[in-house]
């Protein structure tokens, strides 16, 4: 099975017809083939550049301070692990296809 990640939530409760509603189903996250194409490219940036970055002070805060107190804390393993976990469970067939592409048994390289 292949999936298209959902990139926004959709409000349940619309009466939509015809195209609208087929619009609905896949930005709900109902299966839906993966543009080839898009997922080489997504590979290859992965392969080029594997971090990711976003904005959180509050995130940015805890962490910090987890950093400061404890010895050897990696803020990045850390982040990987959840953002991992929840990646695999939002889209488990994306996950298991993004392992294999990239050569991973478990995790991370």
């Amino acid at each position: 099975m292949i999936y298209l990640i959902p990139m926004n939530k959709v409000k349940k409760g619309n009466n939509l017809s015809g195209r609208k509603r087929s619009a609905k189903k896949e930005a709900s996250g109902v299966a839906r083939r993966v543009d080839e194409k898009f997922w080489r490219l997504a590979v290859e940036s992965a392969r080029r550049q594997p971090r990711l970055a976003f904005y959180s002070p509050i995130a940015s805060a805890v962490l910090n301070y987890w950093k400061n107190v404890i010895p050897r804390f990696s803020i990045s393993d850390l982040l990987a692990k959840i953002v991992e976990k929840e990646i695999a469970a939002r889209w488990p067939q994306l996950y298991i296809r993004a392992r294999k592409s990239l050569g991973v048994e478990r995790g991370r390289k």
